[in-house]
């Protein structure tokens, strides 16, 4: 059965949630950024006239011209949404859990050299009180990154620390490790992998993520270790790659959250594939309706009202797919949302709870 739209959550929870951005994400920068370099040119003009140098302000208002067109894309995109978020895009430094808020750590999981992938840094997140002592073991959840995107994404963009911080202290899901990996190749070309094993020479990501990074985590981390306590989750193309792997790896996830997906691999999987047969057994729009499934796969899918409607009606009829097999579906629509990260954090909530809804909590060791 499909539930169209998210929880209703508290007042008090949404302004917990708000206090994660500031002006940085609203077009106010931009605006000023704007207003500053037609007074720096307005000067340039002046001093000209009066014979005084005006490289100066030329010069200031091509910086300050520069500033604004990223202060614009930032507000359009809501990549940065908060000037206490943009260090991560820059520094590697953890932050340690406490009682009341969750640690944020970058490890280095090692990629063999048969996986055609660097080995980058991947992103930890570990809930309040954490422990790795203590015989608590936790669910996971694995949240990929869009294209072009890195494993900071989601601490940045996504605001997704703060974010179970403050649905975990309001007791809205269950404290949980977040796994937020690099899923990029080597190269430009190879950054828009769709998490998969290429066959055409390029990057093995979905190797990597059951083979490398699940047994990795779950060596170094109290998780309960098992797909009962396990998703998978993303944004954009890394959304793709949950509802893919999330379908076609039910031994190792137990339910899937997709935030502004697709259907299918895109250009990316045209690119990392050889065969048209290989794109059509990653299509989960095709072979969702092929599927056995011996559990449950509650699939949450979140979408931007105003994003592309094909986009839209690919979604809504792969939720309607997965509901007629069987599955529990959430589909959320974010009225008045573009695809960008802005979207993202709006649906994030409800995603996240729906996931923790559906993860087993683990028993003590």
């Amino acid at each position: 059965m499909i539930a169209s739209t998210g929880p209703t959550l508290d007042p008090g929870v949404t302004a917990q949630l708000a206090s994660g951005q500031d002006l940085l994400s609203t077009w106010w920068p931009f605006v000023i950024a704007v207003l500053a370099v037609i007074g720096l040119v307005t000067w340039a003009i002046t001093s000209r006239r009066r014979g005084r140098r005006a490289w100066p302000s030329v010069a200031g208002a091509v910086v300050v011209a520069l500033l604004a067109v990223a202060l614009g894309t930032n507000a359009w995109s809501g990549y940065v949404p908060s000037l206490a978020s943009a260090p991560r895009l820059f520094m590697d430094d953890a932050v340690a859990a406490t009682a009341v808020t969750g640690g944020v750590t970058p490890v280095t999981i090692h990629v063999p050299g048969d996986m055609n992938m660097p080995t980058t840094t991947t992103w930890v997140y570990t809930p309040p009180g954490y422990d790795a002592a203590a015989a608590t073991l936790y669910p996971v959840l694995v949240m990929i990154h869009g294209s072009p995107g890195q494993a900071a994404d989601w601490t940045v963009g996504g605001d997704l620390p703060h974010t179970l911080d403050v649905l975990i202290a309001n007791g809205l899901i269950q404290p949980m490790i977040v796994v937020m990996p690099e899923v990029n190749g080597f190269g430009w070309d190879q950054l828009d992998t769709e998490c998969l094993d290429s066959t055409t020479g390029g990057p093995q990501v979905e190797s990597y993520l059951s083979d490398v990074m699940i047994p990795w985590v779950d060596a170094h981390y109290s998780t309960a270790a098992s797909w009962q306590s396990r998703a998978i989750g993303g944004m954009s193309s890394g959304a793709f790659c949950a509802i893919d792997q999330g379908l076609r790896h039910p031994d190792l996830y137990g339910a899937i959250v997709s935030i502004e997906g697709y259907g299918d691999p895109g250009e990316g999987g045209r690119g990392a594939l050889a065969t048209a047969a290989e794109y059509d057994a990653h299509s989960p729009a095709l072979y969702v309706n092929t599927m056995t499934f011996d559990h449950q796969v509650p699939v949450y899918m979140g979408v931007a009202g105003r994003a592309d409607a094909g986009d839209r009606q690919a979604n809504e009829a792969l939720a309607d797919d997965l509901a007629k097999r069987g599955q529990a579906v959430q589909f959320h629509t974010y009225a008045n949302g573009f695809h960008t990260w802005h979207t993202a954090r709006a649906l994030l909530p409800a995603a996240l709870i729906f996931a923790s809804d559906h993860l087993e909590a683990g028993p003590p060791a």
